[in-house]
């Protein structure tokens, strides 16, 4: 999403450098605190943000002060702890590599769900539950997937751009997964690439009963309350 907000002419993606460091130091930015300048810092800019701040009432009050327009963007979390595997197996630098570079994708799943998942979950709810109705847009990545166009034309309507179809569709058409992965198809895994496969519910192929019970007993209610499950018993 933040590349194809970013590729409107004069804007560019940005990253906050103290973000950046607390993230490397504390290995996640779940519990990061916004800087009370972030408007000021861009005054001059078209600028796209992306960020793992929480919705805490400080960071919710900072954006409403200075009328900062935001998306949240969700997953399943399941699907979630999949994509963390892969992607701090083939990061080095990444302060949990040294944890997860021998352990199989059912060790690291579990090890996902006994150490980050909790924190996670929370990011979700401090969101659903603080973010401000008129600056926000909340979105599931699982939507985007399943209809892009709607729902960047939703994005894009939310932050006063062009909205058109036809800017839509040449934005969406330039990040569909063929075009940013040099051909592959969507579902068709390159466990190296940060555009691994692509698709929703991988999880599935993953799990086994022992960690869907774990995750279940952790995020279970916040599965149903977000759409992804029906009942209890999944």
């Amino acid at each position: 999403m933040e590349s194809m907000l970013a590729s409107y002419p004069g804007f560019h993606h940005t990253m906050i450098p103290e973000a950046v460091e607390y993230e490397l130091e504390a290995a996640g930015s779940h519990d990061y605190e916004l800087p009370s300048d972030l408007a000021s810092r861009f005054e001059n800019a078209l600028t796209v943000l992306k960020l793992h701040a929480p919705g805490s009432p400080r960071n919710i009050d900072i954006l409403r002060q200075q009328e900062i327009p935001y998306l949240v963007m969700y997953r399943d979390l399941r699907d979630v702890a999949v994509s963390h595997y892969f992607y701090v197996r083939r990061t080095p630098w990444h302060p949990e590599y040294p944890e997860y570079k021998e352990l199989s994708i059912t060790e690291g799943i579990r090890r996902f769900g006994k150490t980050l998942l909790p924190e996670f979950g929370n990011w979700i709810r401090s969101w659903n539950a603080n973010r401000d109705a008129r600056l926000s847009l909340a979105l599931r990545y699982e939507d985007l997937l399943d209809d892009t166009e709607t729902y960047f034309w939703k994005a894009a309507s939310h932050f006063g751009l062009d909205n058109s179809k036809e800017m839509v569709r040449e934005i969406v058409d330039a990040h569909r997964f063929e075009n940013v992965t040099g051909g592959r198809s969507r579902g068709e895994q390159d466990a190296q690439s940060f555009v691994r496969k692509g698709i929703a519910g991988d999880w599935r192929s993953h799990f086994t009963s022992d960690t869907k019970t774990l995750y279940k007993e952790e995020i279970g209610d916040l599965l149903i309350e977000l759409g992804y499950e029906e009942g209890k018993k999944w």
